[in-house]
């Protein structure tokens, strides 16, 4: 039988160098049937990169012409995808060579629609003559984090190029929040995590990158934390349909593995959330 198509999406803007290593990422993959969509958010600045060193590749490419922003631009991506399967991958993050394939056999042997496995942060220092290039100072694993839905609604424990899911899921609950400028895979993850299960896999098959320096990095984590509070407020209109037999195992895993880490303000802030949607 044929292998499903997978459409992985990249979203990027006028650094076709950084963009080479995503691709290169795809071009080393184990499974063939990838179809690889970029969409540049403003002016066509990577296309003859691409097509002068890509073009073995199933690629799809296509610029805005104008900025509309990370949201517009995933969403064009996954309208103009023809695949069972879409994943997405930052441009300057990549996917081990067995990640692709290790999310498909899954999802292909499985009733849930979406299946992430773990991702590795790689921590990096912009060299300051040359910013361009960039050193891995430090390499961690930030999320073990088996499904929880209860736990996801208060954590984003999902990092984006992680996740693959059916294209079953945008067709029906529609793709990013374009209001929302950052954590618009958290909010996708929640409202999809409404309508299916998504299987964790506890293999490492991805690699995402952050700051390694501490004013950046504490930069970067204080616009997240303000974001979040924005995103839980518009979290208060999904509406999901759970047994109390559900709820009763999440909070269990929730109660006895959190707490055995000593972050029991986890517990009371999901249920001030649950119950009073105080954030």
């Amino acid at each position: 039988m044929k292998k499903p198509l997978v459409s992985v999406v990249i979203r990027t803007c006028g650094r076709p160098q950084v963009l080479a290593g995503a691709l290169n990422s795809i071009r080393a993959q184990s499974y063939q049937n990838i179809e690889t969509i970029i969409i540049e958010d403003g002016e066509n600045i990577s296309g003859e990169f691409i097509s002068a060193n890509y073009s073995d590749l199933n690629i799809v490419y296509q610029c805005t012409g104008e900025k509309y922003g990370r949201c517009r631009a995933g969403n064009l991506g996954m309208a103009v995808a023809s695949g069972k399967y879409f994943n997405f991958l930052d441009d300057d993050d990549f996917f081990m060579p067995d990640h692709v394939e290790t999310l498909v056999v899954r999802l292909e042997d499985s009733s849930c629609l979406a299946a992430y496995a773990i991702a590795e942060e790689h921590q990096i220092r912009k060299s300051s003559r040359h910013p361009e290039k960039t050193a891995v100072r430090r390499k961690i694993i930030r999320y073990r984090q088996p499904y929880n839905r209860l736990l996801l609604c208060y954590l984003n424990y999902i990092p984006i190029q992680s996740i693959m899911f059916n294209r079953i899921l945008y067709e029906e609950f529609g793709g990013f929040d374009e209001k929302l400028n950052v954590l618009e895979d958290w909010d996708l993850w929640v409202r999809y995590s409404a309508y299916s299960d998504f299987l964790y896999i506890p293999v490492i098959t991805s690699v995402y990158h952050t700051p390694y320096k501490s004013r950046q990095k504490h930069q970067r984590e204080s616009h997240m934390q303000k974001a979040s509070v924005d995103v839980i407020k518009k979290h208060q209109q999904y509406h999901m349909s759970l047994t109390a037999s559900q709820i009763n195992r999440d909070m269990d895993y929730i109660l006895n593995v959190f707490n055995k880490k000593g972050i029991l303000f986890y517990m009371q802030k999901i249920r001030n959330f649950l119950l009073y949607h105080d954030i």
